[in-house]
Parts: C-alpha cells; sequence; structure tokens
C-alpha cells in the first residue's frame, strides 16, 4: 500500500535553444515504467477532474502548458503540489486518491503504466477509505 511519502516529483532534462527550450521524458529512464498508456487533458476554462484513485495503476502527470493544482491523499493526509512546468511530473502510485484543479488555457499529459481498464478505478471517496483499511 502507498502513502503520501510515495509521491514524488520527477525532474526531467531540458534544453534551452534560441527562443524556446526542449523536454525530454524517456520511459524507464527518467520514467519510472513501461508506458502503456498516454492522454492529454486540456482545461479551456477553470475545471476541477480527477476525483478517483487507481488499485494497480501508476500515473505521471506533467502539466505541458499553464497550471494545475493535484490534490493527493491517502486516506489519512492530504498534500498539494502546483504542476506549471514541463520541466517536471507528478508520480501518483496505486491506492492514491487525486484531484486535479485546472487553471484556464492549462493542458496536462498523464503517462501510465497500465492500458485503460474501468475496473481499477475507485471512484467513490468512501469505497477508497474501504479499500485501503482493507489492505
Amino acid at each position: 500500500m502507498y502513502n503520501l511519502s510515495d509521491v514524488c516529483i520527477i525532474n526531467f532534462p531540458h534544453f534551452k535553444e534560441g527562443a524556446g527550450e526542449l523536454y525530454i521524458y524517456e520511459q524507464l529512464k527518467d520514467i519510472p515504467f513501461d508506458i502503456k498508456r498516454a492522454f492529454v487533458v486540456k482545461a479551456d476554462s477553470e475545471v476541477y477532474r480527477g476525483g478517483h484513485a487507481h488499485k494497480e495503476c501508476s500515473q505521471l502527470l506533467i502539466v505541458l502548458s499553464g497550471t494545475c493544482i493535484v490534490e493527493c491523499n491517502d486516506g489519512k493526509c492530504k498534500k498539494n503540489t502546483t504542476l506549471n512546468k514541463g520541466v517536471e511530473g507528478l508520480l501518483i502510485p496505486p491506492t492514491i486518491w487525486a484531484e486535479q484543479h485546472y487553471q484556464p488555457r492549462t493542458i496536462l499529459l498523464v503517462l501510465a503504466d497500465m492500458f485503460y481498464d474501468a475496473k481499477d478505478y475507485i471512484r467513490d471517496y468512501d469505497e477508497f477509505v474501504k479499500f485501503r483499511l482493507k489492505k
């Protein structure tokens, strides 16, 4: 069972090039798992998303543009992390409840170590707490 100390920031190599920057994301080097799924969340206005935990899936959240505040919860404690740089990602292991607060014009890249499986999601907070108590 994971707890909040397992939620961590991963810093990625990056290089300034002229008027821009290059960010590098390499699986099993900087990303601590094989990438099975990647998806992008685009928020045009302020919005809250997430509100679930995974039983087995780890995710790495990287803000490509804008700002996203991620609240992680292990059933006992909460921890907020602000993501607003493409050079860092937030690693969220399984069994951690996560909610995201997107600021307008935010683009978030999510990398996951599992293919989509609806059975892996815990979408009800009370069920999440019961799941954590069973382990």
